[in-house]
């Protein structure tokens, strides 16, 4: 196998049929769910598009930290990320345009009644919340998103055929300015497509809250398909059980983190006791929701926690993986919670679990990660799945701490 180039490989293929059959399942059941209710269509349609593009520009996120810290170890799984990440300007393009265009229908504050009126004339979320500046946000969401990954993937793609480093030290130069755009993009997504589901509630760390969400999946994802990769033979020589360490690393560094935000924004509520805030949670600890955010809690935390604390676990390939599954699991349980009640029945009041809105939740985010799988497919059969002209390959391929050792 040349320089590592995936395209005639069976993994490949593989890949690409189960994203088609992803995609398939997650229409026909979505379509199933909307013939139900078009709240299940909204909601489903939601939570698809904010799991699958949060991990998808968080990957590109994930790259670009690499250049600007010179993360020598992660040079080795580097580009897995930088493939993945495709879907930035494949699938989040692709599923805005119907978003925006169910949004008159999926937003409260579109056409504001009541009390959500009077608060909307009387404070500056009547200003932001205006039609044309939302789409206008969008839109540069994305304009960003396809900017940063043409820059920082494509000098990191330069890299491979390049007789110098000019690429690399172009994204070493321009990382920092990425970094920031990200931070900013990501925290008003979350505002804008998340938040302003209830736009009467307001919490000023929930940016952070769905990155932090985003992050640890980020690193989960990249471990299964470093572990896919490697054994089929496809990374042989290039990663080692430190790889799965330092990925299993952040899988823990950032489940606590994200345990810290969720219970931080929780604690500061429950105990200021403001019926402008504690009407969020009080929606979601009861019809049934409070299974999602007890689960939640034991499966985003406690578990992985518990699980992911031994170094031996971490530097098992097969165990660390199932601890990444279950990651990725979590992350769609915790948002379910977030999106799900605001569908379960008229806005501002109280709303029961329906299977019907589960399984569209769950139809959205396997329509979406096929179409993610495509994408990532198509990566890899035109670039090489490792950076092998990077100027810190080789240290990262020569990474130990005391006991190294191949996988």
């Amino acid at each position: 196998m040349s320089n590592y180039n995936l395209a005639s490989t069976p993994f490949v293929k593989k890949l690409q049929t189960l994203g088609v059959a992803l995609l398939a399942v997650g229409a026909i059941g979505l379509g199933a769910m909307a013939a139900a209710g078009m709240n299940n269509l909204y909601a489903g349609y939601i939570l698809g598009f904010m799991y699958v593009t949060g991990i998808s520009v968080t990957l590109l996120f994930f790259s670009t930290l690499t250049f600007l810290a010179n993360a020598g170890w992660a040079v080795a799984i580097r580009r897995i990320a930088e493939l993945l990440s495709g879907n930035v300007k494949f699938g989040v393009p692709l599923f805005l345009v119907p978003l925006a265009l169910l949004a008159p229908n999926m937003y409260e504050w579109w056409v504001p009644t009541g009390h959500l009126a009077h608060l909307m004339d009387h404070s500056f979320k009547g200003l932001y919340l205006d039609h044309n500046f939302f789409y206008a946000r969008l839109a540069f969401y994305v304009l960003f998103w396809w900017m940063m990954h043409s820059f920082i993937v494509g000098n990191s793609i330069k890299q491979d055929t390049a007789t110098d480093i000019e690429p690399t030290k172009r994204n070493w130069k321009r990382a920092a300015p990425f970094i920031i755009g990200y931070a900013v993009t990501i925290t008003f997504v979350a505002f804008d497509l998340l938040m302003s589901l209830e736009p009467a509630w307001f919490s000023t760390i929930f940016g952070v809250y769905y990155f932090a969400g985003n992050f640890v999946s980020t690193a989960s994802i990249m471990l299964i398909f470093v572990n896919i990769l490697n054994q089929d033979g496809l990374l042989k020589g290039v990663i080692s059980r430190e790889h799965y360490h330092d990925l299993g690393k952040l899988m823990f560094a950032f489940t606590v983190f994200w345990a810290y935000i969720s219970f931080s924004q929780y604690y500061i509520i429950w105990y200021g006791n403001m019926p402008e805030e504690t009407f969020y949670y009080s929606k979601r600890l009861q019809g049934g929701w409070e299974v999602f955010g007890w689960s939640s809690l034991v499966i985003h935390f406690f578990v992985p926690f518990l699980f992911l604390l031994r170094q031996d676990v971490k530097r098992n390939p097969a165990l660390v993986k199932l601890g990444a599954f279950l990651i990725l699991f979590a992350h769609f349980i915790d948002l379910s919670w977030v999106v799900l009640p605001v569908f379960g029945g008229a806005h501002g009041e109280g709303t029961h679990f329906t299977p019907e809105l589960l399984i569209a939740g769950i139809s959205g985010v396997l329509l979406m990660g096929g179409v993610f799988l495509i994408a990532g497919a198509q990566q890899f059969k035109k670039h090489p799945a490792v950076a092998y002209n990077d100027p810190y390959l080789y240290e990262s391929l020569e990474y130990h701490s005391g006991s190294y050792d191949r996988v």
